[in-house]
């Protein structure tokens, strides 16, 4: 796993083809991703995606200029206005901005744009799917390294893109259109690990978009949007029908709010869908245990610890719940009945 960068921290304005300011510090980790071959080469895209335009630009993303420590919330502020959401910098820098950090934390960048309501999917770390993306009219926010010996990060919102004119269009800093060649972001990007997403409202989905990686997006909202989460987990289905991790998800969103027949109903579903693995079994027994169906849920959590895997101790813990409740109630008083004769 990538280290989690923050960005950013006030400093002096560094020249790169245009003033950017250096606004991130690596928060006690290796460097990531720095030795990277560049992905532009003699005018070319090292990987280019088929039908790609050769340039484009996202019209209509809010800029919302910053020269201090605060281009994460700036930055996740333009991102979150263009897909729907009203909020600003001063809204989101309670969120962002951590006391002693000087900067912004790429989960938390990650979180605020979930309890938003927004599905945040990393993008693969790869030119050519940033230009795809942008193409589609997503702007992407990516983080940067600036600088060579000082360890200076930034995050920025890239725009537009001009294969012809070699050049890059981002929103950073005080710069509404910053213009920078594409090798020269891509060296930025690189030193950054090519890290960057983009915020999509429930149902919609950015080119390249794989089906685990989309869920992988959507399974943190549970807690935190679980009226976007169930959107985007049943637009999933419609695109992928045999999504199990949907279905499971779908079924953990209606256990949180004591819906056990319709958890069940979907956890029957995901056992269905995927046979192999006993984790659909096991959440259909907690849900039968939840609403008082025993014998149900015996049966579950035997089926679960047939299959065996991928985790068996969870597996007996749910039976030892099972048992122990089954227990409890078969001991417990019945209303109108006598107490036994001594």
């Amino acid at each position: 796993m990538k280290p989690a960068l923050r960005a950013c921290r006030g400093a002096a304005p560094r020249a790169l083809g245009a003033l950017l300011l250096g606004c991130a510090l690596l928060a006690g980790c290796a460097l990531p991703g720095s030795a990277d071959a560049p992905q532009f080469r003699d005018g070319h895209l090292v990987r280019r995606p088929a039908g790609l335009p050769q340039r484009a630009a996202v019209h209509g993303v809010a800029f919302y200029p910053d020269a201090g420590d605060a281009c994460g919330p700036a930055s996740l502020a333009e991102l979150l206005r263009f897909s729907g959401v009203d909020t600003d910098p001063g809204r989101l820098s309670p969120q962002l901005l951590t006391p002693g950090l000087d900067g912004t934390l790429q989960p938390d960048m990650l979180g605020a744009t979930r309890r938003a309501g927004r599905v945040a999917y990393v993008i693969d770390p790869d030119l050519g799917a940033l230009m795809q993306d942008v193409a589609a009219g997503w702007p992407v926010l990516v983080l940067q390294r600036l600088g060579v010996t000082a360890r200076t990060w930034h995050f920025a919102v890239v725009v537009g893109y001009d294969l012809d004119r070699d050049t890059i269009t981002l929103r950073s800093s005080t710069a509404r259109r910053l213009v920078l060649s594409i090798g020269t972001f891509d060296a930025t990007w690189s030193g950054a690990g090519r890290w960057g997403f983009v915020a999509l409202p429930p149902g919609v989905f950015a080119p390249g978009t794989t089906m685990l990686r989309y869920l992988e997006a959507v399974a943190p909202m549970e807690g935190v949007a679980p009226q976007a989460a169930r959107r985007a987990y049943q637009d999933a289905l419609r695109r992928w029908p045999q999504a199990w991790v949907a279905m499971m998800g779908l079924g953990n969103l209606a256990y949180a709010r004591h819906d056990y027949a319709q958890a069940a109903r979907r956890f029957a579903q995901a056992a269905r869908a995927h046979p192999g693995d006993g984790d659909p079994l096991n959440n259909l027994a907690q849900a039968r245990l939840a609403a008082g169906q025993f014998a149900a849920a015996r049966d579950a959590i035997e089926r679960a610890r047939g299959i065996g895997t991928p985790n068996p101790a969870v597996y007996a813990r749910t039976r030892r719940q099972i048992q122990r409740a089954a227990a409890a109630h078969a001991l417990a008083p019945r209303p109108g009945a006598s107490n036994p004769q001594r």
